[in-house]
């Protein structure tokens, strides 16, 4: 999912604006009023292409109609993928309280929104249970800064198991040694709380042992425990039972078919990367290229 462009300039722009990419853009009071009104008559055509691209428009000009734009843009029917770029860029906004062009000097520099994490956490989510990738780094670190270290470790697993290596700002497997005889105090939480039933913690355990990450590593109790949560409707216990058997593990053996049916089930909650055309991809062995 290519989505952060850096300079290149969007068919939104290209059209209302007639700036070359990477151009300097004025201050929002500088867009002419007839060009406003093209764009929000583009942003509400019903497409995501025309809601996203006039949301990130406003965006740039610092504008805060650039939310309700990215509000189409996540609720636009019939679903796809593209829709977590919205959810995410709603994340990103009302986290920080800013636009992303918000600190350019040749931008009013006030602020316009005021930050809303609960409302930033609730679009990140979205984004994330929907399968975006970037999401989960971006919670991970987003509850850092709030300082839960519990969730923050949630979604550096998460990340862990769909990349298949420990992030580096996640600081895995490091972050959670044991400490003597006794497990770090982060997973003995998680112990406690899978071991009550709780499916998301089912899930965080399954990738701790996935992984070997501060327990010793057990692939087949991982994968009962992803099962365990995927049964209750936990959308990552689902993908991740799928995954597991896709790419095996020293105690489970590969079975695609089984794989096959534990995608279909997240693909029916709207995780999109467990559609065939994406896990398909992931379930292929990893490959390291050596330059000489």
């Amino acid at each position: 999912m290519q989505h952060r462009t850096g300079c290149t300039a969007t068919p939104a722009a290209l059209l209302c604006l007639g700036l070359a990419a990477c151009q300097t853009l004025p201050a929002p009071s500088t867009l002419p009023q007839s060009e406003q009104q093209a764009l929000e008559q583009r942003g509400s055509d019903g497409s995501f292409k025309g809601a996203f691209d006039t949301a990130e428009t406003f965006e740039r000009f610092n504008d805060p109609r650039a939310v309700t734009y990215y509000e189409r843009a996540a609720a636009v029917t019939p679903w796809t993928f593209h829709n977590t770029k919205a959810e995410e860029a709603l994340g990103r906004i009302w986290t920080s309280g800013t636009l992303r062009h918000a600190d350019s000097p040749h931008i009013d520099p006030a602020p316009v929104l005021r930050a809303s994490w609960r409302r930033g956490e609730r679009a990140y989510l979205a984004a994330a249970n929907h399968g975006n990738p970037y999401a989960f780094h971006e919670l991970a670190t987003a509850y850092r800064q709030h300082g839960d270290a519990q969730q923050a470790l949630r979604w550096d697993l998460r990340a862990m198991i769909y990349q298949r290596y420990p992030s580096r700002s996640s600081r895995l497997p490091d972050a959670l040694a044991a400490q003597g005889d006794a497990v770090h105090p982060l997973v003995a939480h998680i112990q406690r709380r899978a071991a009550r039933g709780d499916a998301e913690a089912q899930v965080d355990l399954g990738a701790l042992l996935e992984r070997g990450v501060g327990l010793p590593r057990d692939p087949a109790h991982a994968l009962q425990l992803y099962q365990c949560a995927g049964e209750k409707g936990n959308v990552f216990g689902q993908y991740f039972a799928g995954l597991l058997l896709g790419r095996s593990a020293p105690g489970v053996e590969k079975d695609t078919e089984a794989a096959a049916r534990w995608f279909a089930r997240a693909e029916a909650q709207r995780f999109y990367m467990a559609a065939p055309s994406y896990w398909q991809k992931a379930v292929e062995p990893p490959f390291f290229l050596f330059s000489e």
